[in-house]
């Protein structure tokens, strides 16, 4: 194996990088701004959240906004256009959608207005080269610009390499136009050039926009700096991976995920007297530094979800400096569908949500739009007039009501004992005004109601959203609190009982699952994982927690599992608990 030059390839790659920034850099005052990656005096800002390939439903709202004409060309002025990343992957036409706004990029200019992308994790994904949001219908759109025979060679490389009989395999990996997307997505491509040109985060007036949130990995750091680090990021991880391709460490068809691990075998594979086990050495460790840069890790600026999941008390002591170090009074982010499609904010108005969901096939959503003007801030749908952001509601115990809304059903509903649960512990079912809410009733001494209710309270001043919806109620004769739960639910004196009837641990757990699917489209391959291990019941908010906080259910499995079987081993002998399959 020979390996090529690091040193060459870095130079390569960054004289690629700063003719991708020369191609699209504006005149030289606005070039500044775009540089320091803030701008001032903006009348009036429009933000648009995670298209993911819906290029009807953009264009469309576009057009009901005033930003695009019939014909889809810019009419909106000075106005600054702010596209918050996501607009590849699981839609058919995000091609369109990045065609579209490259060209409606340079019209903004000339008008002296601006349309911004922050870079979304499925632009760094593509980017990369991890595909595994791209349908079949993106890569096909590709297809035409693939050299003649490339499909072709690549393919008889493969049936060499895995067996006359890998040739559905190879379809399945490789589908028509994947090669033209590769060329298209690489550095020196065409959309490669302008992806690797936009910034992560930028801020306009006293608002900061960015796909993911700010976690901790971005304390301390000026705007300019977050994005030359992120652009570093990304290119290093390019010029490393050419590097480890070129010792044969790594190979075009690897999964992205694996790809550390595979170079790592290829590597310990070598003789230990051959020459390139040495050189390979170096390119190794070069590319498991680049893959390990936490700013494209879960924790860096187009993954992180603190900001649109976590609770707000905890969180705002990362949310908070944040803003006040780049003196900014909001941050506008997408990357995470809020719920029931509906645009809201958090951290008393300092996090707008933006994603709602444009991706209707995907995510039963709409298309929306943020419009800012003058200090006053509105929400568009298409086919609706400009109303207020809404406050986000707390969700506890349930992920289907809001606290609010539970809270009076259980204030106002019928309520229908299902079972003894323990003394002084029921188990009800409460129905109100068409909706119904599984919870516990139980039986207290007036100062016990009191503590109960005054822990409530200030869970929700604090907006810890701990404590279940609580109210006071009289049931079969007796006074206590009823308080929701979910629909299956397991108490620890249940555990510690041994009472559990069989399954029954495995029904909670499978309760959550489909919350989790709802919220993101998650790897079916680790949901079907899931599904046949005897213990998941164990790491049942483990999964969840991951998969909403970084959309990366498998960089978390085996931690978790870890923790699962700790737990088992630890209940085997007083709870029901299957082994592991």
């Amino acid at each position: 194996m020979r390996a090529r030059s690091v040193s060459g390839e870095r130079v390569r790659l960054v004289a690629v990088l700063l003719a991708a920034l020369l191609a699209v850099a504006p005149a030289a005052s606005a070039a500044n701004e775009a540089v320091a990656g803030r701008w001032t005096g903006v009348e009036r800002v429009v933000a648009v959240a995670d298209v993911h390939g819906a290029y009807a439903e953009l264009t469309g709202l576009l057009q009901s906004i005033g930003i695009v004409d019939a014909q889809l060309h810019w009419t909106a002025g000075a106005t600054h256009l702010v596209m918050t990343g996501d607009l590849l992957d699981r839609g058919a036409d995000s091609r369109s959608v990045l065609d579209l706004l490259m060209r409606l990029q340079q019209e903004a200019a000339a008008a002296q207005g601006r349309l911004h992308l922050t870079l979304g994790n499925h632009e760094a994904m593509n980017l990369l080269g991890d595909l595994r949001y791209v349908l079949p219908a993106e890569f096909a759109t590709y297809a035409p610009d693939e050299p003649p025979g490339l499909r072709e060679a690549r393919r008889s490389e493969w049936l060499t390499r895995h067996g006359a009989d890998a040739g559905a395999e190879f379809d399945r990996r490789f589908p028509p136009g994947f090669f033209g997307h590769a060329a298209a997505f690489a550095p020196e491509g065409r959309y490669g050039r302008w992806l690797l040109a936009q910034p992560v985060i930028i801020a306009i007036d006293d608002t900061v926009f960015m796909h993911g949130g700010p976690s901790s990995v971005l304390a301390g750091i000026s705007l300019a700096e977050i994005n030359t680090r992120y652009r570093t990021a990304l290119v290093e991880y390019l010029g490393a991976l050419r590097a480890a391709e070129a010792a044969g460490l790594v190979r075009p068809d690897d999964e992205h995920a694996a790809r550390p691990q595979l170079a790592r075998q290829r590597l310990e594979a070598l003789p230990a007297e051959d020459p390139a086990r040495a050189s390979g050495t170096a390119v190794l460790e070069r590319f498991v530094a680049a893959d390990r840069n936490p700013l494209i890790d879960p924790d860096g600026p187009n993954w992180y979800r603190g900001a649109a999941l976590c609770h707000e008390a905890s969180e705002t002591d990362v949310l908070q400096p944040f803003l006040a170090a780049h003196g900014a009074r909001r941050l506008v982010l997408g990357h995470t569908v809020a719920r029931n499609a509906t645009v809201a904010s958090r951290f008393d108005g300092s996090v707008i949500k933006l994603d709602a969901g444009m991706n209707a096939a995907v995510y039963r959503g709409r298309a929306a739009a943020l419009l800012i003007e003058r200090g006053t801030l509105r929400v568009a749908y298409p086919g609706t007039e400009p109303a207020t952001v809404p406050a986000e509601p707390l969700y506890v115990a349930s992920g289907s009501i809001a606290d609010v809304d539970a809270a009076n059903v259980l204030r106002e509903g019928t309520v229908t004992v299902t079972g003894p649960r323990a003394p002084d512990l029921l188990d009800v079912q409460v129905e109100h005004a068409g909706r119904r809410v599984a919870a516990a009733f139980m039986v207290l001494p007036e100062a016990a109601r009191k503590r109960e209710l005054a822990a409530m309270r200030l869970d929700r001043e604090l907006r810890l959203g701990l404590v279940p919806a609580t109210v006071e109620r009289e049931v079969q004769g007796q006074k206590g609190l009823l308080q929701l739960r979910p629909g299956k639910w397991v108490s620890q004196a249940d555990v510690q009982a041994g009472s559990l009837r069989p399954g029954a641990l495995r029904e909670a757990w499978e309760d959550w699952v489909p919350h989790v699917r709802g919220r993101r489209g998650h790897d079916p391959e680790f949901l079907e994982k899931c599904a046949r291990c005897g213990i998941v019941n164990l790491c049942a908010w483990c999964p969840g927690h991951a998969a909403l906080e970084t959309g990366r259910l498998d960089a978390w499995v085996e931690r978790f599992c870890d923790v699962a079987q700790a737990r088992a081993a630890a209940l085997r002998s007083t709870a029901e608990a299957e082994p592991p399959k």
